[in-house]
């Protein structure tokens, strides 16, 4: 038994039984006699396929003998086929039914993971716009605004024609000018930090804590314990998780300061129980009923789901509604690498966001 996928104009055999079957992996549809049937897009059955019959056979490589074919068709582009091949014994009519149903379980399972991965790759999309539109409003809130500042400043001192007020307008304008040049050069490191692609994870974390002390006055302790493979790869994981763990630190240290008013944060990446942990406890006013906050941000994931269309737009309106955490974005991430994101607080006694993934996702 074969089940072969349709992918980039050519049929490949992405599972056989037993494993060694078919000899040929991967066949051309365009002309062969296997794409031939593969475009007919119907059941067939071959009781004894002589001559120019068996041609599809021997591009697979497999011997002559009583066959079946079921299409698998998803509704989306690029189908399939599930292939059944005898050497002798023919197909009886229970075999043929039991066949066609196992077709249609297979096809039901391809779509559902099709439309699964399309819906995936489409919230990345969104994700991206978001994070774009994010960046947008900082630099036409900050950036643009404190440049045109600048300007009005210049242009004032220049429309006076008073020799002293120009350079004192020219030494505010040159010290406006010096933050903008921060404010931009932590725009970029948050839009992806050099450190995290060049010297990896702890690195990365440390290059934030002190922006986090710069930028929001917010102490961060760091304490770092990574799992034994990584510490084999020169203390580095997997990339995606990686990212997803500063993401989620950094988005976790921006609300700690930003909504709950914390100065202080303690970040820690542990390995416990067959786990990797990652936490971030804050000192901050804490929140009211977090798991609110966590269904919240489940509901705003299938929400986005369900209106494939208006992903940003649901995403953008949880986020008015939970406080603007940026849980749902946080969670996705977490998800994304087969992780779990929790939240425990209390009003007043500060917040703990939690990231676990267990180490059988990184191949442990």
């Amino acid at each position: 038994m074969l089940v072969i996928l349709e992918a980039d104009r050519e049929l490949h055999v992405v599972a056989a039984s037993p494993e060694r079957a078919a000899r040929a992996r991967v066949v051309p549809i365009e002309g062969s006699a296997l794409g031939t049937i593969y475009r007919q897009g119907k059941p067939l059955a071959f009781e004894r396929p002589l001559g120019a019959q068996a041609d599809w056979l021997r591009e697979l490589g497999l011997e002559a003998g009583p066959a079946l074919i079921q299409p698998l068709e998803t509704g989306q582009p690029g189908g399939g086929m599930l292939v059944a091949v005898r050497r002798e014994e023919s197909f009886r009519d229970a075999d043929m039914s039991a066949f066609a149903a196992l077709a249609a379980n297979l096809t039901q399972r391809l779509a559902a993971e099709r439309l699964a991965e399309q819906e995936r790759l489409r919230y990345g999309v969104q994700q991206r716009e978001r994070e774009r539109a994010r960046w947008a409003r900082e630099l036409h809130d900050d950036t643009v605004q404190g440049l045109g500042a600048l300007r009005m400043t210049l242009a004032n001192a220049r429309d006076s024609g008073d020799p002293q007020q120009v350079l004192a307008a020219a030494d505010q304008v040159i010290e406006g000018l010096n933050r903008e040049v921060v404010s931009i050069r932590h725009l970029i490191t948050e839009l992806r930090p050099a450190a995290l692609d060049d010297l990896g994870l702890e690195a990365a974390l440390a290059a934030l804590a002190r922006r986090a002390q710069d930028v929001y006055g917010l102490e961060v302790a760091l304490e770092l314990s990574l799992p034994a493979q990584a510490q084999e790869q020169e203390g580095r994981l997997d990339g995606e998780l990686e990212t997803t763990i500063y993401r989620i630190i950094q988005e976790a240290l921006s609300n700690a300061s930003r909504h709950a008013h914390a100065t202080r944060a303690d970040v820690r990446v542990f390995v416990r129980e067959g786990d990797l942990v990652v936490e971030i406890q804050d000192n901050g006013s804490g929140i009211e009923h977090p798991e609110r906050l966590l269904q919240g941000a489940r509901e705003a994931r299938e929400s986005s789901a369900a209106q494939p269309g208006k992903g940003v737009e649901a995403q953008e309106s949880a986020e008015r509604r939970y406080g603007g955490y940026g849980l749902p974005g946080m969670r996705e991430r977490a998800e994304l690498v087969g992780g779990e994101l929790q939240l425990e607080s209390q009003p007043g006694r500060g917040a703990t966001v939690r990231l676990v993934v267990p180490l059988a996702q990184l191949g442990a």
